[in-house]
């Protein structure tokens, strides 16, 4: 399945991602794929939302998209949402996603991460009360897995 994601930098964090994404350790341990080269291409909008597009198959395996990839972008994002790129009565699924192109005229306005990250990382920049929403499943057309479902509702942390 492919997914947009929308997510806001932990401004606390900024300099660790950028880091992390120049150096290649983002994401270090992941088994399938590199998550910064994916990241790295996310537009950041006026409003500091990076969006992205994201294959995963954790829906078809864990009932909840995005299962195994949360817990290395939490490390450095918030208010991530979670939302099917097409519908799923259409997605074939694993493993004709890999090679899909039903996101390629996805185009998101904004600045290139990378950038962003370079032009703010130095600026100092008061971290939310409470450290921003947790993620949040927006499915497609408001239809998510019962899990994802579950989750949302439970305002789901990866420390719960």
């Amino acid at each position: 399945m492919r997914y947009i994601l929308g997510a806001r930098v932990r401004p606390e964090r900024r300099s660790d991602l950028l880091r992390a994404l120049e150096d290649g350790t983002f994401g270090e341990g992941f088994p399938y794929g590199d998550l910064g080269e994916v990241l790295c291409e996310g537009r950041v909008d006026a409003t500091g939302t990076i969006r992205w597009v994201e294959v995963c198959y954790c829906r078809e395996y864990y009932g909840v998209a995005m299962h195994e990839e949360l817990p290395y972008l939490e490390e450095y994002l918030t208010d991530i949402e979670v939302a099917d790129a097409r519908s799923p009565a259409h997605c074939e699924g694993y493993p004709a996603c890999n090679d899909c192109d039903c996101t390629r005229k996805v185009r998101f306005e904004g600045e290139h991460l990378l950038d962003h990250l370079r032009r703010t990382a130095a600026e100092l920049v008061e971290s939310p009360p409470g450290g921003g929403c947790p993620t949040r499943w927006l499915g497609w057309r408001g239809e998510t897995s019962p899990e994802e479902d579950r989750r949302s509702r439970a305002g789901y942390t990866p420390d719960r």
